[in-house]
């Protein structure tokens, strides 16, 4: 073995260039040595290049500290930073301590837990027991470190160095459960942030990679590692959360000029409503916003920040978004306020037609802000509540009550006179005459009966399930309710990609694959080009049932429809009003226009939001300006998902030949190389080490980063039904007014422009 002086005079008096951590791993020998006192030492025998001597210079301090890991890893033990001492009137650091993990012992000290002990009946509440927690310990006294002293010319010299230990040394297979033998690259953090927008935690991601990386032993970080970079993504939010949601947005504003977004404080300066619409939303809005449904979900972010889409049915008659929002209270202020930044963002452009559940404060701020829409109720959000409010023995399947008053409720084609009588003798045969309930339904039935509105354009939006409690199911298998709002965003942008590639694909399916036409008419071959695939099979359906328009039997009742043809300019009108509900044609006038030999569908009948040609129409802004999507924003997020897009790329094609393997392994080698160095040198400038690297890997993965100054504070936690917070007796009654004067209402919230005019005065 060669001596310390030997070490120092075969390498140069001040180290350059570091090793890295070596990549080819083999056991660790030891030389075991007795001490003077008569310990037993095992010292570790590797290359002299890794070998710490006395005398040995290093350019600063992360570079010794690299130095010392890279010798602790080829020889099989940890290293951790322990004694500091510093120069007693400038503070400058004067010695560091780099000791092995084993060295000294550990204090001891009672470590106790709370346990509630008041699960059996008749225990004190109070009442609570300690018990000491099991812990494994490290510290075994080994005596191995090395000091470094800090010199005039800034470098760091080693002055003290103790190679032997009392311990026994890592082997190779235990190295990948040591703290200095793994570390979560920015790899492991890419996929754990995107797994995180598909509601995948830290644990599923880390098995996840388990499978990609071929073992555990590759994955290059434990469970542990995964699970505190998500506390760090927590805490590098934390209390910056709602700034951070704010000025993304406001970036997305100067970049994305058709972007909306507007958002309101409270008096404590706490975010309590937003509103967004990105330009495709709004471009959704001009084309399908004839009519909207909207609706409230819970519980999706620790907040309890109420998450308000505004939905409708594009032509492939799936849902799609038009708007989101957020509110901490569900009052008429709020409902009021969101309703207004929906109609600004929109142009104000009023919806034909809303669709809501029964909030008593939803409705009031609906005939405030919407002067020409027809406000209607959800009939699923009303005959959910029906087993709820009808006695079970009713309710049972063999008294038929159910089926019977669907027939009567969800009837399309029905007079209001009609439903009347069917709904009343519902009603006596089941004796409910006096329900209270039942009764008030009744009263307002002409805000949720279709027999009311049967020429009000709906889309099929109130047939057999909600659209809402659709959009609401969607976006909650992307969030849960312990995100914070820059990761609710994060998740969210990946639920609108998620839609909006569906809508493509279907898209392409419409117009490249064709639907069975069942007659050779020419009248259905030309619907199966004109309509997307699943309004064609509505229309067919209809064509299917046309031997029925003469008449159709309901037990006593013979019902017949009355179809006004003009054979001047085509116009074709039925009195089962079908193709006003839903602006497809009918199987009565299909039966007219098949008599009439038509080859086509007449040109005014051709609803365009239902052909597969219903995106190709321009719509411009209130600035005159295309709504379109913004190809040219290039930003680093935006690069970084082109990384790994080519590098999975050049995987895929490499795969297979062992070569062409080898060849990218050692091209990527390369690569990291240089990486590593320029890495290396940027810290030697900043010498803001290991922690500005982590913010900065986060600021690139989420695409925000901690502003200077916070003005906007996170929302308080929200009390609002649904929530699982508790909601006081006032609160609840003002929940259950139906009618509240609006008149006096005054506005508290502050909102962007004014806190643009504070952030001037501030300046």
């Amino acid at each position: 073995m060669m001596s310390n002086n030997e070490q120092v005079e075969s390498q140069s008096s001040t180290i350059t260039n570091v090793p890295t951590t070596p990549t080819i791993v083999v056991s660790p020998k030891v030389a075991p040595l007795i001490t003077p006192g008569g310990t037993k030492e095992l010292h570790p025998i590797c290359p002299n290049e890794l070998k710490p001597a006395i005398g040995m210079k290093f350019n600063n301090l992360e570079e010794g500290l690299e130095f010392y890991k890279g010798y602790a890893f080829a020889s099989g033990f940890n290293t951790r930073k322990s004694t500091t001492k510093r120069q007693r009137r400038s503070k400058e650091l004067k010695y560091q301590y780099i000791l092995c993990n084993k060295e000294g012992y550990k204090e001891k000290r009672k470590t106790t837990v709370e346990k509630d002990l008041n699960n059996k009946e008749g225990e004190n509440n109070e009442e609570k027991s300690s018990i000491k927690r099991k812990r494994l310990v490290t510290r075994v006294g080994c005596k191995a470190h090395i000091v470094l002293k800090h010199c005039d010319d800034n470098t760091f010299i080693v002055t003290k160095f103790h190679e032997g230990h009392t311990r026994a040394l890592y082997t190779p297979s235990c190295n990948l459960f040591q703290k200095d033998g793994r570390k979560i690259n920015i790899s492991h953090k890419n996929i754990f942030v995107n797994n995180s927008k598909v509601n995948i935690g830290p644990v599923t991601t880390f098995r996840m990679m388990k499978e990609i990386v071929g073992g555990y032993e590759n994955i290059g970080a434990s469970k542990e590692d995964f699970k505190n970079f998500h506390r760090d993504l927590k805490a590098y939010i934390q209390g910056s959360d709602a700034q951070m949601f704010v000025d993304n947005f406001t970036n997305k504003k100067l970049m994305w000029s058709a972007f909306f977004f507007d958002f309101e404080m409270d008096e404590d300066y706490c975010l309590c409503r937003a509103l967004w619409a990105d330009p495709l939303c709004k471009t959704s809005y001009a084309l399908f916003g004839d009519m909207v449904s909207f609706d409230t979900t819970y519980q999706t972010n620790r907040y309890n920040m109420v998450f308000t889409p505004f939905t409708g049915v594009d032509h492939h008659k799936n849902c799609i978004n038009f708007a989101d929002g957020f509110i901490a209270k569900e009052d008429i202020v709020s409902f009021e306020w969101l309703f207004r930044s929906f109609l600004k963002a929109m142009g104000g452009n009023e919806p034909n037609c809303m669709i809501t559940d029964q909030d008593p404060a939803m409705k009031i701020a609906i005939r405030s802000v919407f002067k020409k829409t027809e406000h209607r109720f959800c009939m699923w959000h009303i005959m959910k509540k029906l087993p709820d409010k009808v006695e079970k023995s009713i309710m049972q399947e063999e008294t038929g009550f159910l089926k019977k008053l669907c027939a009567c409720v969800w009837h399309l084609e029905i007079e209001p006179a009609e439903f009347e009588e069917r709904w009343n003798k519902v009603m006596i045969k089941y004796h409910l005459e006096q329900h209270e309930w039942l009764g008030y339904m009744y009263k307002i039935r002409d805000k949720w009966i279709p027999a009311y509105f049967r020429d009000v354009f709906l889309g099929g939006i109130m047939r057999t399930t909600s659209r809402s409690e659709s959009e609401n199911n969607f976006f909650c298998s992307f969030i849960n309710p312990h995100v914070s709002l820059v990761e609710f965003y994060l998740r969210y942008e990946a639920a609108i990609d998620s839609q909006r590639h569906t809508q493509g694909q279907n898209d392409n399916d419409s117009k490249h694959k064709y639907p069975e036409c069942k007659t050779p008419l020419g009248i259905e071959k030309h619907a199966s080009h004109l309509y997307t695939n699943s309004v064609f099979y509505d229309f067919q359906y209809e064509k299917e049932n046309e031997l029925e328009v003469a008449t159709v039997s309901e037990g006593n009742r013979t019902r017949t429809f009355d179809v006004v043809f003009n054979p001047t300019n085509y116009d074709t009108t039925c009195s089962c009003k079908l193709f006003y509900r839903q602006g497809i044609p009918c199987r009565h006038m299909i039966w007219v226009w098949k008599a009439k030999r038509f080859e086509t569908i007449p040109e005014k009948y051709m609803l365009h939001r239902w052909t597969t040609m219903a995106l190709k129409k321009p719509i411009f802004d209130l600035g005159g300006n295309l709504l379109e999507q913004c190809a040219n924003i290039i930003d680093k997020k935006k690069l970084l998902n082109d990384l790994w897009s080519e590098i999975h790329t050049c995987v895929s094609l490499a795969e297979g030949k062992d070569e062409d393997i080898q060849d990218l392994v050692i091209n990527l080698q390369g690569i990291r190389k240089d990486l590593e160095a320029k890495r290396i040198a940027r810290n030697n400038e900043t010498t803001a080490g290991s922690a500005k690297n982590k913010e900065q890997d986060i600021e690139l993965l989420i695409g925000a980063s901690v502003p200077t100054e916070i003005i906007v504070k996170p929302p308080k936690v929200s009390k609002n039904k649904g929530t699982g917070v508790h909601v006081s007796n006032e609160e609840t009654s003002k929940k259950k007014a139906t009618e509240i004067d609006v008149s006096n209402v005054e506005t508290r919230g502050r909102s962007a422009k004014r806190l643009k005019g504070e952030k001037e005065k501030t300046t």
